[in-house]
């Protein structure tokens, strides 16, 4: 079991990857204020403004969609009200968790399979291509000037939210790889063991000369 979890075990790499995806997390956390904001009673979260230049909250429904559901499917939300505050919101301790998991995991992934596989080394790329599917219309002039806004304050909504949802599904991407080549050697590890098994036996049957 030790053994198996190894690639919890942080590097350098995981810790800076996971120290990009905490941003994620806290940023999108402080960022869902907006959605409260006219709220009776609801605090602002520290640095709401200093962030609110920035496109972090999509990010982080992408990055943590699978600890919301999972949460929402085994009636846990009951839990958020003991997790430390950011004002008006909830602290983002699970999806923290959660984030130290999938960057460790897509290190270990990336260093192990993905680098040296004839796709795999390419698997980040796939994350480039799903966020340029959503962000490339926003970044058309014409958007721009139909939508009517600052286009400085524009960019750097567009721009970050690119570079940082671009992250996620890179993750995602190296991370789902590196799932299905360790479950792949998991298989045939048990294949073999059941053949070797099967052999074994065999050869037990077998009649010893008198």
């Amino acid at each position: 079991m030790a053994g198996s979890l190894s690639f919890l075990r942080p590097t350098p790499g995981s810790l800076v990857l996971f120290a990009v995806l905490a941003f994620i997390c806290v940023g999108g956390a402080i960022q869902s204020y907006a959605f409260i904001d006219d709220f009776p009673g609801a605090p602002k979260p520290p640095l709401y403004d200093l962030l609110k230049p920035l496109e972090i909250w999509p990010s982080w429904v992408f990055l943590a969609a699978p600890v919301h559901l999972l949460g929402s499917l085994l009636g846990l939300r009951w839990l958020l009200k003991y997790f430390p505050s950011l004002g008006g919101v909830s602290a983002p301790v699970a999806s923290l968790a959660y984030a130290y998991v999938v960057s460790c995991w897509a290190v270990y992934s990336w260093s192990r399979w993905a680098r040296y596989g004839k796709y795999g080394r390419y698997t980040p790329l796939v994350g480039v291509a799903l966020t340029s599917v959503l962000y490339l219309p926003r970044a058309s002039l014409p958007v721009v000037a139909a939508l009517e806004v600052d286009p400085l304050g524009y960019a750097v909504r567009t721009v970050s939210g690119f570079a940082l949802l671009t992250v996620v599904f890179a993750v995602y991407a190296v991370s789902i790889y590196g799932l299905h080549k360790a479950l792949g050697t998991a298989l045939r590890s048990h294949l073999m063991g059941d053949q070797r098994f099967g052999k074994a036996r065999e050869g037990a049957r077998r009649p010893r000369p008198l």
